[in-house]
């Protein structure tokens, strides 16, 4: 099941096949446009249907350039702290630290102490693996 937050304080994961349904459902949905949010799915909850989906759209803030930057298009700390608590409440695993994961492991791996497959947090072999780093 999609879950829709503003504020960029989204940790979780969705397969590809969800990312790429979701990206269809999107494109007839005059309730995303001009709006930013970040999408995380929910697992063992069914999908939702559009109804669902125009709501948790509907319930989001412009982006603050299409309103020419007035304040009530901005979100709060107040909001982002909620969003962020709620948020948290929902990472898979028992430790739900989305800090502590490195590159490449999973929340389970991380519950059991197993490395992933790129090795420990802060010594991810990348360029081994043939990832490229950006920037």
């Amino acid at each position: 099941r999609p879950i829709v937050s503003q504020g960029d304080v989204a940790v979780g994961r969705m397969n590809r096949r969800d990312v790429a349904a979701l990206l269809v459902d999107l494109v007839g949905q005059p309730a995303a446009v001009g709006k930013t949010f970040e999408v995380v799915g929910l697992a063992g909850y069914p999908k939702g249907d559009a109804e669902s989906l125009t709501a948790a759209l509907e319930r989001l803030q412009l982006d603050n350039n299409n309103n020419n930057g007035a304040e009530d298009d901005v979100l709060s700390l107040e909001q982002v702290t909620a969003t962020y608590a709620t948020m948290q409440q929902l990472l898979p695993g028992e430790t739900q630290d989305s800090a502590a994961l490195a590159m490449g492991q999973t929340y389970e791996q991380l519950d059991q102490g197993e490395t992933g497959r790129l090795g420990e947090r802060g010594l991810e072999k990348v360029e081994e693996a043939g990832l490229r780093t950006t920037g």
